[in-house]
C-alpha cells in the first residue's frame, strides 16, 4: 500500500471511529450519535479531526505508511475508548466530552508520531547505509 492510500485509510478510520465504538453497546447507544442528525455528524467529523489532523500532517515527514501505525493505535484507540464509553444521556454536559476527547487524544497522537517519525529516520538511514 502507498503513502497515499494510508493516508486516506487514516481518515476514514478517523471518521469512522466514534461510530464503531459505540457498536459493542448495541443500538441504543449507537443511536445516541444519530440523535444529533446531520449537524452532530459533522460536529464529531469536524472534532475528530483534531486526533487524524496530525496524524496526517507528521505523514508528510515519513518515507513509509507503516510509520503511521503507531499514531493511528495510540490515537484511535484513546477515540474508541472514550466514545466506547461515553454516556450521552448521565448528564446534560456530557455532550461536552464530544470536543475533549479529541483533544484529549493529542496526547498519545503525538507521542506515537514522534517516535515513528524517529523510527522511520532510523529506517531510513539504514537504508542508505546499505546501498
Amino acid at each position: 500500500m502507498g503513502m497515499g492510500k494510508a493516508r486516506v485509510l487514516v481518515v476514514l478510520v478517523g471518521l469512522l471511529t466514534p461510530y464503531l465504538a459505540r457498536v459493542p453497546g448495541g443500538v441504543q447507544w449507537l443511536a445516541q450519535y444519530f440523535h444529533g442528525g446531520w449537524q452532530g455528524a459533522l460536529l464529531l467529523a469536524a472534532a475528530g479531526a483534531v486526533t487524524w489532523g496530525p496524524i496526517l500532517g507528521f505523514s508528510l515527514r515519513y518515507r513509509r505508511p507503516l510509520s503511521l501505525v503507531l499514531p493511528s493505535v495510540l490515537g484511535f484507540g484513546f477515540l474508541a475508548w472514550a466514545h466506547g464509553t461515553l454516556d450521552l444521556t448521565a448528564d446534560a454536559q456530557s455532550a461536552l466530552a464530544l470536543l475533549f476527547i479529541p483533544l484529549y487524544s493529542l496526547l498519545p497522537v503525538l507521542i506515537g508520531c514522534i517516535v515513528s517519525l524517529f523510527t522511520d529516520g532510523r529506517r531510513r538511514g539504514a537504508s542508505r547505509q546499505a546501498a
